[in-house]
């Protein structure tokens, strides 16, 4: 075989593994938006069953993310690749990483759901700042599959939304603690998931920006496409 049919050979046998990782990528995307999806509606609802189901499903999470690892890193050292292909593997690990750990805060969530003794009546603010995260997880995901910049950069000002939420949950929470004092402690344990969301939004928005410097080979801050809140003045 000449050394450019052997070269060949390799491009498509690595093209192949490469389909391969990114397939687990979106699966890893698509079980991290069902793990954050259905601790949503556990707290909503309080179904702590459901709960209980997104805490069992941490295990898959953690085994896949690490698979994509040891293979990102296994197609380094085999291949020694440059350009795209090897932003492709370090946007890989790097988005494994953040999909888990925003597993994790679905998982926090449920928790929250499980350690409730009280019920706080709906909050018109947390449930639609859930779903903005899980909107921008789904346009990340989109974005990579389509290997769309100019969407991947939309997640950043979206984000600005769940901040807008997040204040609105404090709002809401601190008036229902002036009206019955009693509900200060389950209060409190809801102001957690507002943060724990805040955080998840945060890691999403590490995800376009991965997938940002994969695609365009330039990295680019998530700050940059943000509205100016008064505070960063």
């Amino acid at each position: 075989m000449t050394e450019r049919g052997r070269t060949s050979t390799v491009n498509r046998f690595k093209d192949k593994e490469m389909e391969s990782l990114f397939s687990k990528i979106f699966e890893l995307g698509s079980l991290t938006e069902r793990a954050l999806s259905d601790a949503i509606w556990a707290l909503s609802h309080q179904d702590k069953n459901l709960a209980r189901q997104v805490l069992d499903g941490d295990d898959a999470v953690d085994e896949l993310a690490l698979e994509i690892n040891t293979v990102s890193f296994q197609l380094i050292a085999r291949y020694q690749p440059v350009a795209f292909d090897l932003r492709a593997l370090e946007a890989c690990i790097r988005m494994a990483l953040d999909l888990e750990r925003i597993t994790d805060l679905a998982v926090n969530i449920a928790r929250v759901t499980l350690d409730l003794d009280v019920r706080i009546k709906p909050l018109k603010n947390l449930e639609p700042m859930g779903m903005r995260v899980i909107a921008m997880l789904n346009t990340s995901m989109s974005a990579l599959l389509r290997r769309d910049v100019s969407a991947a950069k939309e997640v950043f000002a979206m984000d600005d939304a769940v901040d807008d939420y997040e204040d609105g949950v404090f709002a809401e929470l601190m008036e229902i603690v002036m009206e019955t004092p009693a509900l200060t402690n389950g209060s409190n344990k809801i102001i957690t998931v507002a943060r724990v969301l805040e955080r998840a939004g945060d890691h999403v928005t590490n995800l376009a920006e991965h997938i940002c410097y994969m695609i365009a080979g330039n990295r680019v801050r998530a700050a940059d496409f943000r509205r100016v809140r008064t505070e960063d003045k």
